[in-house]
This record gives structure tokens, sequence and C-alpha cells, in this order.
């Protein structure tokens, strides 16, 4: 709910053990102007009446741009868990190349390119990269959190290439630190600018490779490792970043 002083985090163990944990939220992860609107960019989506669906980046950022517009904020959100049409490279085929992944792992925080980006929590830099394929991360982070009885991942896809060299591995970070900030096209990835937070509880020895989107046929397996990190944006009501 907005508002919200602590974010609850839930995982199954091997053996079906369920943890529930509270966290105190320090500080925000993008500062936003309390407006943000939530855009549906899921299967057959269409903003302003056209089809997002092999929409180059320039078109898209300009569709997604005029949203956020009209509603008078600087800020939209993408949802987790939405089944999207616009993953197209053949990077996004599954192995055996019936089907492609397409259930997005995280959220997605539109906004100008420099936003900054902010640590919710204590934690140490476990990776960082700059994944260059077309409609990859392009620059990403990933931060390690423990906090018992767990440790825990937050990754940060799509940012700045200068976020890449005011970080090294195993850095501390304070809560509220600034981590880096928002990238633009076509370094960040080839997207409209935006930040992609996923909550990762285990990276499966993948790092910086840990995939932001599943297969509808394994998306239950791939959301399990990636719950919902709704909590971690207390501006706006968890149930709107959900897609149902």
């Amino acid at each position: 709910m907005p508002g919200s002083a602590v974010i609850e985090l839930t995982w199954k163990s091997q053996t079906n053990k369920v943890f529930r944990v509270l966290y105190p939220v320090a500080a925000q992860i993008i500062h936003t102007d309390n407006k943000a609107v939530v855009i549906d960019l899921s299967t057959g989506a269409k903003l302003f009446g056209k089809r997002i669906r092999g929409l180059g980046v320039e078109d898209l950022n300009v569709l997604i741009s005029r949203t956020m517009a009209v509603a008078g904020t600087d800020f939209a959100f993408g949802r987790w868990a939405e089944p999207r049409e616009l993953y197209i490279t053949d990077d996004f085929l599954v192995d055996d190349f019936d089907e492609r992944r397409t259930i997005h792992l995280g959220l997605d925080i539109f906004c100008t390119p420099e936003t900054p980006i902010y640590a919710p929590l204590e934690a140490k830099v476990f990776a960082i990269a700059n994944n260059q394929r077309e409609l990859d991360y392009g620059p990403v982070v990933i931060l390690e959190h423990r906090m018992p009885p767990k440790i825990f991942y937050t990754l940060y896809g799509h940012l700045s290439l200068h976020t890449l060299d005011n970080l090294s591995l195993g850095q501390s970070i304070q809560k509220g630190q600034q981590i880096g900030s928002v990238g633009e096209p076509p370094t960040n990835g080839n997207w409209p600018p935006h930040l992609h937070f996923q909550v990762i509880n285990d990276l499966l020895g993948l790092g910086v490779n840990f995939p932001g989107v599943a297969s509808k046929k394994d998306q239950n397996y791939w959301l399990a490792l990636s719950p919902n990190p709704a909590q971690f944006f207390p501006d706006i009501a968890a149930e709107l970043l959900v897609y149902k």
C-alpha cells in the first residue's frame, strides 16, 4: 500500500518451507513525483490506438512519453508477471525454439535518462557488466543483500554507461546511497529509458545473465525465483503493479 514503511518478501525453500521476512525500507529506489501511471505493455496492448508489437525503440518511446505527458507525470511503471510481445530477437527463443520468453520477471520504471537510482537496503556490489546484445540489459548491476535468514539479490538493468565506472565488485553500499542512473538508447540495450528492477532469491550461478523474462510454460518456476517487487515502491498501490 502507498506509504508502507516495510517490505515483506516470501520464498519457498527446497523443502517447501515458507520464509516471510519484513525489512524496513530506508530509501526509495527512484523518487517519483507521486503521480506515476501504470502502462499496459501486455500482449495485444495499444497506446493511443497503435499496437506496440513490432514498434522500434523511437516509436515506442514516443508513445510512452506521450502517455506520461497526458497524465501529467514524468514516471510510469511496467508490471511484474506481464506477458509481452516486445522481445523479438532470437535471444528470447527458448531451447526447443517452439516458444519465446515473454513473461516479465521484474518491474519497469520509465523516466528521463540520468534519473538517479538508490539502494533500498544495505548491500554489496555482487556483479557489474554491460550486456550489449540488442534488447539485453545493457549496463547492469546486481546487489547482494544479507538479511537473515536469507541472502537475496536485486538487479538493476538498462543503466547509464557511467554507472559502471562508479562501482566496484564487493563495494559496500548503504541504504539510500545512489548506485547509478537510468540509461538511454542505444547503450541501455536499446530500450526506451527506464529502470528494470528485479528481486532474485537464487541467481543459479547465472550472474548478470539471469533472465528478465521467462517462457509461459516455465513462468511459475521463474516467478518464484523473482518474487513480486512491488513493495519496494510504496508510492503506488502494489496491486496495480501485478499483471492480472
